[in-house]
């Protein structure tokens, strides 16, 4: 085993990223992704929309793997006119994810925790079926135990896969069973309504 898949065993073993195995989803940070982005057969990209040079990921040689780069910031409410998904951005998203349900797909935001956990929540909802997002959501906490998903987008992805609520239903559930789970989502409520030099404007 060389130094690369040691660092990538280790992540593993810590619960921090999951091995690309074929139809699975893998979440992950930048620095993560940036370390193990060849290894997956797919790759989505979830970038702040003024994010410097250093914290884009691009792949700069080949082979280069499909690669889906999308823009927006990690907020979960609209009231502040931050430059938050868009429902076409959860359309192309959950497109890639059919696109490539046979390979192994890497999603990564900035930490790992908000955007990537939404759109891989999104994914593997879209997969498993109307009925089964609480198995989704499980199955989220499964690959990624420390996400907090971006509410717009699981509103989006309710919106675009027709769930009628249930998708967010399922998710505010699994919150309010959870312990310290309030706490994540004042953190971040705090954090966005104190700090709005940090996020975009939509424009």
């Amino acid at each position: 085993m060389d130094l690369h898949e040691h660092r990538m065993q280790e992540e593993i073993m810590a619960g921090q990223l999951t091995p690309p195995t074929p139809g699975g989803i893998s979440i992950g940070s930048l620095a993560q992704a940036s370390r193990h982005k060849r290894r997956y057969d797919a790759l989505i990209t979830l970038e702040d929309p003024r994010a410097r040079p250093g914290d884009r990921l691009r792949f700069t040689m080949a082979p280069r793997p499909p690669h889906l780069i999308l823009a927006f910031e990690d907020a979960d409410s609209e009231e502040f006119g931050y430059a938050t998904m868009l429902p076409e951005q959860m359309d192309r998203i959950l497109s890639f994810g059919r696109e490539h349900a046979d390979g192994s797909i890497l999603i990564h935001c900035f930490h790992g925790v908000g955007r990537s956990a939404a759109c891989g929540l999104a994914i593997l909802s879209d997969r498993m079926g109307p009925g089964m997002e609480a198995e989704a959501i499980s199955t989220l906490f499964a690959i990624r135990p420390t996400a907090t998903p971006n509410l717009i987008a699981i509103a989006h992805a309710d919106a675009a896969l027709d769930r009628k609520g249930s998708l967010i239903a399922a998710l505010q559930a699994h919150e309010d069973a959870t312990p310290g789970f309030a706490a994540l989502r004042a953190r971040r409520h705090r954090y966005a309504l104190e700090n709005p030099s940090q996020y975009a404007m939509r424009t």
